[in-house]
């Protein structure tokens, strides 16, 4: 299919960055969605709204800052454009990683359960991360390797996959998987947590291998075929992998006994 970008709105003199508002609106669902969650479970949601502060800055630093660690030689001479996040150029893990950091400080300095903080959260970061990936599909970010799919859209006359529209789908199905499993797992603190990262590594890792790989100053980087972000997929899988299967058979050892 072919489409054309969409990176602004106007309203009169006023313009809109349609990325932005995609991110922003992603997180308000995940937010407004995690402070019902914690409602329900007799949190005090103030603490969320904290939290959320805390992840919407982190998330920005910690992105920025793995993207430049990857494009070092990009900044190395300027280094004022590090800051100019205006011009793109954000890892999503990036500020996962950081965004968990501070919370987890946050979670110790309050003295929160951190995982039952964590399985509160989670269903509404997929959603937000559905909703964001939409902003980064409209406006053509992620330009994906050649295919014959019929999700493809034309770049420089060639069909190429939609990373961030199968990314946003991935968010979407993620989100109601974790709601469904959510009465299931409410017993087995921090489970419903580890189904996310476990899933996110899986799905990201595999869905990696539809970038581009031959656009030259477009494409990610490869380390020996994969590229950063499939790596960290593999250390997060081999960290929370075995942690969900102690977690479920753990607790199926204690339910028999």
């Amino acid at each position: 299919m072919t489409f054309e970008k969409l990176t602004v709105i106007s309203f009169g003199p006023v313009n809109i960055q349609v990325w932005g508002l995609l991110v922003a609106l992603g997180m308000l669902a995940g937010l407004l969605f995690s402070l019902h969650e914690a409602k329900k479970k007799k949190m005090n949601t103030d603490n969320f709204i904290d939290m959320f502060i805390l992840v919407f800055i982190g998330s920005i630093i910690g992105s920025r800052l793995l993207y430049v660690a990857q494009f070092w030689d990009n900044y190395k001479n300027n280094l004022w454009s590090i800051v100019n996040v205006n011009e793109g150029g954000l890892v999503f893990l990036g500020g996962v990683i950081l965004a968990i950091l501070l919370i987890l400080i946050y979670t110790r300095f309050k003295k929160l359960p951190f995982w039952k903080v964590g399985d509160t959260v989670v269903p509404g970061f997929a959603l937000g991360l559905g909703v964001g990936r939409i902003g980064c599909y409209l406006i053509g970010d992620h330009i994906g390797a050649r295919t014959d799919f019929f999700l493809g859209s034309y770049y420089q006359g060639d069909l190429r996959h939609e990373p961030s529209l199968y990314l946003s789908i991935n968010g979407f199905i993620l989100f109601f998987v974790l709601m469904l499993l959510a009465p299931f797992l409410r017993r087995k603190e921090g489970a419903l947590s580890y189904v996310f990262f476990v899933w996110y590594a899986v799905s990201r890792f595999l869905l990696d291998f539809t970038r581009a790989a031959d656009i030259e100053g477009i494409s990610d980087p490869r380390y020996w075929n994969l590229t950063f972000s499939q790596w960290l997929c593999v250390v997060v899988f081999l960290i929370f992998a075995p942690l969900l299967v102690k977690k479920l058979a753990f607790s199926k050892q204690t339910k028999i006994r």
